[in-house]
């Protein structure tokens, strides 16, 4: 393998003037820098971005932190989406992805932790944001660069990337509620309360209110009881189209219902659009989030120069 020491014997120069025309430092002359430079390309050089990283005290890792298993699946598509967006980005800037995952929010911090003691690891992304959550807590108090998915709870000062949530919620009901006569459609989120479920809620709160229309919104248990789903269905029995928060509440909302009312078909929409809503025999419609985009935008404002907040993707209905 070319080394830099190879290219500074090649061109007849020190390592050091070798190392800075690569850097195109202004203190070597264009001309040598372009020299080097083509030396370079010519012998497939291929420069040893951990080494120039761990220089400066920083590892060429960004650490991609999940929200604690019991309140997420790790192998949900909609982060394996944005864990593929992260990546071929970060690939971009010679730069790989470390994640922090465990299931509870102690082991999920002392992953991280471990992350800037010992690794140098000094940049993340949080693919969730929630309420007085100790490991963003960690982050700030250390100082760290981090950008988080999802819109901070409170008003805080994160960083963040993120859809318009609340109007991808108006527009899913607007788009429900003009299908075939639907009049009492079924919000369904989980019991956890994320930030992107209250802001969906919010859009489908709203757009019922326009129509002068009640809202109905269901929780899901964390663990889908079939007697509550009935319990909820037999005191509702109004409800003709369903509207969930995400793919996997969708799922697990369905398959109580085509139990209890396997003969009934009803229109149902779904934020992120996933392979696995095939499995549902029901006319499904999706608001498609675009995951892998939220990955890659997230680690664009990571390494930004530029005193920008936040970026917003245009979801698609």
């Amino acid at each position: 393998m070319i080394t830099i020491k190879d290219i500074a014997r090649r061109a007849g120069v020190s390592v050091s003037t070798a190392s800075r025309a690569l850097n195109n430092n202004s203190r070597i002359s264009l001309k040598t820098r372009e020299r080097i430079q083509k030396l370079a390309k010519d012998l497939d050089y291929l420069p040893n971005y951990t080494a120039k990283n761990l220089t400066r005290g920083e590892a060429n890792v960004v650490g991609v932190i999940f929200p604690t298993v019991e309140s997420s699946s790790p192998e949900n598509p909609f982060y394996i989406d944005m864990l593929r967006g992260i990546n071929q980005s970060l690939v971009a800037r010679h730069y790989v992805l470390s994640i922090a995952i465990g299931s509870r929010v102690e082991e999920v911090l002392a992953n991280v932790t471990a992350m800037v003691q010992q690794a140098k690891v000094k940049r993340f992304v949080l693919l969730y944001t929630d309420e007085n959550d100790p490991v963003v807590d960690y982050l700030r108090r250390e100082n760290l660069d981090f950008v988080v998915i999802g819109q901070p709870v409170g008003d805080l000062p994160d960083r963040y990337v993120d859809n318009d949530n609340v109007q991808a919620g108006r527009d899913a009901t607007m788009a429900i509620l003009q299908n075939g006569g639907v009049r009492n459609p079924l919000f369904v989120e989980s019991e956890y309360e994320w930030q992107y479920e209250r802001n969906r809620r919010m859009g489908y709160e709203k757009a019922m209110a326009e129509v002068q229309l009640e809202p109905l919104v269901f929780r899901l248990p964390k663990r889908v009881s079939e007697t509550a789903v009935e319990v909820f269905l037999n005191q509702h029995q109004e409800v003709d189209a369903v509207i969930a928060t995400d793919d996997v509440g969708l799922l697990r909302f369905n398959r109580v219902w085509s139990k209890i009312r396997h003969t009934k078909k009803i229109p149902m929409m779904s934020f992120n659009k996933s392979e696995l809503l095939a499995l549902i025999d029901q006319d499904v419609r999706m608001v498609d989030m675009r995951p892998e985009m939220l990955g890659s935008r997230a680690v664009e404002l990571l390494f930004t120069d530029r005193n920008v907040q936040k970026l917003i993707v245009q979801y698609e209905l």
